[in-house]
C-alpha cells in the first residue's frame, strides 16, 4: 500500500470518528432536552398538535371532525405513533419522531457546508445549528415549523449536490422536488425555500445557450416528477379529502388578512440572546463565502444559501402573524453560512500562512470539531432554554381530575400535561382561528354542551368572548377559581379536593387551603 493510500484511509478513518462523535453529541443534546419536557413551558401547539394526533388515532377524520390548520403530512405522522402504542408510548415515540427531524435539520446545514469546504465544515454546520438554543427547545416539542425546515434543507442539499452530479443529476433532482413535496404537506410556509432552489436550477451549468436551456429544462423536469410522485404517494396514504384544502388555504389567507405591525428584527429578538448575533454572523459569513467560495462554481451555491437565510425578512414583513417559532425555518442556512465564512477566512489564512512556512498538517478542522463537541456540551448541561414550569394549584387540579374528562378550554398545553382530552374540533382554540373567524361562540358552546366542563386560561381566547363565559356561567352549576384560571364543570366532586375558591349554584362553598 502507497503512503497516498495510507494517508487517504487515514483520513477517512479519522472523518468517520468524526461524524460518529457529532452525531453523538447532536443526539446526546437533544435527548438531555427531551427529559425537561415535563418541567418546562411548552409552546401553545406542543398541545395542540398533542390533542390532535390522538383524535385522529381514535378515528376521528382530519379537517371534518378534527380542525386543523396545516397540511395533512404532519399530524398523519405524529397520530401513528398514538394510534399504534396508545397514549404513552406513542407520545414518547412521536416525540424521539420530532427529535429525528431535528438531526435532520442539523444534518442539512451540514450538507450545505460540506458541499462547499468538505466534511469538517458539514461538521461544524451541524453543531452550530444544534447549539441554537431554539433549535434545542422545540427538538422533542410537536410542532410542524422543525419538520418543515429540515425537509426543506434536504431539498436544497440534494439540489446542489445535483448541479455536480454529471450522468446522475436527474435523481438527485427528482429527490429534491420529493423533498420539497413533503415539506409542502408538512407545512405551506416551507415554500421559503423555493427561491434557492429556483436558483440553483438556473444556475446549472452549461457550455453554451442551448445546452444550459437543455439541461435546465431536464431539471426542472426531473424536479416536477419527484415532486408529484412524492405529493401522490402521501396522498393516496392520508386521503386528506377536499375539505383540507378549503380549510387550510382559506384559514391562511384570512390569517394573512388580519392587521399586524411587520417587525422582523423583534421576531428574530424574541428567540432570544442568541437571535441578532446569530444572524448577524451569517449575513457576515454570506458575504466572506461569496467572495471566497472554495470550488469551482461554487459561488452559486453559496448564493442560493443566502436567499434562503435572507428570506427571513420578507417573510417578516409578509407573512401574518409570526411567531418565534416561525425563525427555525431560517437557522439551518444561517448556521451553513456562519461556517462557510469562518471556512474562507481560514482558508485565506492558510494560504498565506503556507507561504511563509511550507505545507503543513490540516489537524486545525478536526481539533475545531472536537473543541465544539465540548463547547456544544457544557452549553447543553450550563444553560436553560426555557422557562421553567412552576406547579400550580389549577396545574395540580388539573392532574387530579379523571382521564376520562373532556374540557374545552384556552391552554391547550396545559391540558396536554394533565392528560386530560378536548372536543376534536375545538383542539385548536388559539388567537389566530378565533380573530380570523374560523371558530364562532356557536361552534365552542356546541362543543362545550357536550364536554364535561371549560377550562379559561390566562391567555383568554376563549374566554375573552363575554357571550362564551356568560353561557358558560349559565350551564354548569360549578365554578372553580385558582390563580387566575376559571374551570366550569358539572359536579363540585371533581374539584373538591382542588386548593382554590369553589362556588356551587353561584354561592361560595369554604376554600380549600
Amino acid at each position: 500500500m502507497t503512503a497516498a493510500a495510507v494517508t487517504s484511509r487515514t483520513a477517512l478513518i479519522r472523518d468517520a470518528l468524526l461524524w460518529a462523535a457529532v452525531a453523538a453529541s447532536l443526539a446526546w443534546t437533544f435527548a438531555y432536552r427531551s427529559t425537561t419536557n415535563r418541567v418546562q413551558v411548552l409552546d401553545y401547539d406542543d398541545g395542540v398538535y398533542w390533542q390532535t394526533a390522538l383524535a385522529i388515532a381514535d378515528g376521528a377524520k382530519p379537517y371534518t371532525e378534527v380542525f386543523h390548520a396545516q397540511p395533512p403530512l404532519f399530524p398523519w405522522l405524529v397520530a401513528q405513533p398514538f394510534a399504534l402504542l396508545g397514549a404513552v408510548g406513542g407520545e414518547m415515540t412521536a416525540r424521539l419522531l420530532m427529535t429525528g427531524f431535528t438531526m435532520l435539520l442539523a444534518g442539512s446545514a451540514a450538507g450545505m457546508a460540506a458541499l462547499l469546504r468538505g466534511p469538517r465544515a458539514g461538521m461544524l454546520a451541524a453543531l452550530a445549528v444544534a447549539a441554537f438554543p431554539l433549535v434545542q427547545r422545540y427538538s422533542f416539542q410537536f410542532g410542524a415549523d422543525l419538520p418543515a425546515a429540515a425537509l426543506g434543507g434536504v431539498a436544497l442539499c440534494l439540489a446542489l449536490r445535483a448541479r455536480t452530479a454529471g450522468r446522475s443529476a436527474r435523481w438527485w433532482w427528482a429527490g429534491a422536488g420529493a423533498a420539497l413535496c413533503l415539506a409542502a404537506l408538512v407545512k405551506l410556509i416551507a415554500v421559503v425555500v423555493v427561491p434557492s432552489l429556483a436558483l440553483a436550477l438556473l444556475a446549472t451549468a452549461g457550455p453554451g445557450g442551448w445546452a444550459w436551456l437543455r439541461r435546465t429544462a431536464a431539471a426542472i423536469g426531473c424536479f416536477a416528477a419527484g415532486f408529484a410522485v412524492a405529493g401522490a404517494a402521501a396522498l393516496v396514504a392520508i386521503r386528506p379529502g377536499r375539505a383540507a384544502w378549503d380549510q387550510v388555504f382559506s384559514f391562511h389567507l384570512r390569517a394573512a388578512a388580519s392587521a399586524d405591525v411587520p417587525d422582523v428584527i423583534g421576531m428574530i429578538r424574541n428567540t432570544g440572546d442568541w437571535g441578532l448575533p446569530y444572524f448577524i454572523a451569517a449575513g457576515v459569513g454570506a458575504v466572506l463565502a461569496l467572495c471566497l467560495p472554495g470550488r469551482a462554481g461554487g459561488r452559486a451555491d453559496v448564493a442560493a444559501i443566502t436567499v434562503w437565510a435572507a428570506a427571513i425578512v420578507p417573510y417578516g414583513y409578509l407573512h401574518h402573524p409570526v411567531f418565534k417559532h416561525h425563525v427555525l425555518l431560517f437557522i439551518a442556512p444561517a448556521g451553513a453560512l456562519i461556517v462557510l465564512g469562518v471556512a474562507a477566512l481560514w482558508a485565506l489564512a492558510r494560504r498565506v500562512v503556507r507561504r511563509l512556512t511550507g505545507p503543513r498538517r490540516r489537524w486545525a478542522g478536526a481539533v475545531a470539531v472536537v473543541a465544539a463537541v465540548l463547547a456544544g456540551a457544557w452549553q447543553t448541561t450550563h444553560t436553560s432554554v426555557a422557562p421553567v414550569l412552576a406547579d400550580t394549584a389549577v396545574e395540580a387540579c388539573l392532574r387530579a381530575l379523571p382521564r376520562d374528562v373532556t374540557l374545552v378550554s384556552d391552554d391547550q398545553a396545559m391540558l396536554a400535561r394533565a392528560g386530560l382530552r378536548t372536543p376534536p374540533w375545538l383542539v385548536d382554540t388559539s388567537h389566530v382561528r378565533i380573530d380570523s373567524g374560523w371558530l364562532t361562540d356557536a361552534e365552542i358552546t356546541t362543543a362545550a354542551s357536550a364536554a364535561d366542563g371549560v377550562l379559561f386560561a390566562r391567555p383568554r381566547r376563549i374566554g375573552k368572548h363575554p357571550e362564551v363565559r356568560a353561557w358558560a356561567k349559565e350551564h354548569f352549576p360549578v365554578r372553580y377559581t385558582a390563580d387566575r384560571y376559571e374551570l366550569y364543570l358539572r359536579a363540585a366532586t371533581l374539584v373538591t379536593g382542588c386548593a382554590g375558591t369553589l362556588q356551587v349554584d353561584g354561592k361560595t362553598v369554604t376554600p380549600t387551603p
